[in-house]
């Protein structure tokens, strides 16, 4: 398979149009040749990617999975070749993913102080779990992530960060629950409970809970706490996450920490013996030495 770039950059604004016409037209090709791109792309991979219909098109499930990795090839390419085109020594892109936190407040400001100080620097920043994020650094697609959570990190290069997440439940007050002004997790074994995907947090309810964990009745993990502080106010379930993190705000919602305390580390992760540009070598180096000063 011999895949031109020109052709996932013609099939991803078709995928963003829904319209050939308007991809042509955003693409500065006439809608025929549009079309035939798409089709021969479609003959080579031997699939159909969209859904023709009168004036609007819609993707397949094959199509959907092209999107996501023509979109990651696509990133990573741009971002290579405005890396090799720079010729002043702090620019490029800098692609980081990372887990939500309240506690990254120091990193982000580090990585703003870089973007403003160096105008020709650019800062990705994706919110993803530790499992999408590894992938993508062995894939080359991000520089760095950071990591919520115990995991085994022997592949990666690795720094600890000194902040840590509390882990805290977050209810509707009507709930029996909100008597208590702490949380053991045996209390929740009783209650439908939302909880985030991006830690081990299931694993340390195994752990504590022992035999009782099998009562658990977990019906929902997300990426995004939001979507699921909506889920869990819809269907009256306790969810836990981190600490500070819940921005849907009710007032008829309380927040409860659980008891014994259980905490995530954090750690940034890096490919091992990778050739660093210069502003993810700035960074890292900018990065332990605020660790060193504190």
């Amino acid at each position: 398979m011999n895949m031109e770039l020109r052709l996932l950059r013609y099939f991803l604004a078709v995928c963003d149009e829904r319209n050939f016409t308007k991809a042509a037209d955003k693409m500065h090709v006439s809608q025929p040749a549009l079309s035939k791109q798409i089709k021969d792309l479609e003959n080579e991979l031997g699939v159909n990617l969209f859904v023709r219909e009168h004036r609007k098109v819609s993707l397949t499930q094959e199509g959907y999975f092209l999107r996501d990795r023509a979109q990651d090839i696509l990133n990573l390419t741009d971002a290579t070749k405005k890396s090799l085109q720079k010729d002043k020594i702090i620019s490029g892109v800098l692609r980081i993913g990372a887990g939500e936190s309240s506690q990254l407040n120091k990193v982000m400001k580090l990585l703003g102080e870089i973007a403003i100080k160096y105008p020709d620097a650019q800062i990705d920043i994706d919110d993803a779990n530790s499992d999408q994020i590894e992938e993508k650094i062995d894939n080359g697609i991000y520089d760095f992530g950071i990591i919520m959570g115990n995991r085994d990190l022997s592949n990666f290069e690795s720094l600890v960060l000194p902040e840590k997440n509390q882990f805290v439940a977050y209810f509707n007050q009507s709930l029996p629950l909100a008597q208590k002004q702490e949380i053991t997790l045996h209390d929740l074994v009783n209650y439908p409970i939302v909880m985030s995907k991006q830690s081990d947090f299931l694993q340390k309810f195994k752990t504590e809970l022992g035999n009782d964990a099998d009562k658990l009745q977990i019906i929902a993990k997300s990426n995004l706490l939001y979507n699921s502080s909506l889920l869990a106010h819809e269907t009256n379930s306790v969810l836990i996450g981190y600490k500070d993190l819940f921005v849907f705000k009710d007032p008829n919602f309380v927040t409860r920490p659980l008891s014994p305390k259980i905490w995530d580390p954090m750690t940034l992760i890096w490919k091992k013996n990778s050739v660093m540009s210069n502003l993810c070598t700035k960074f890292l180096e900018d990065l332990k030495a605020q660790l060193n000063a504190n």
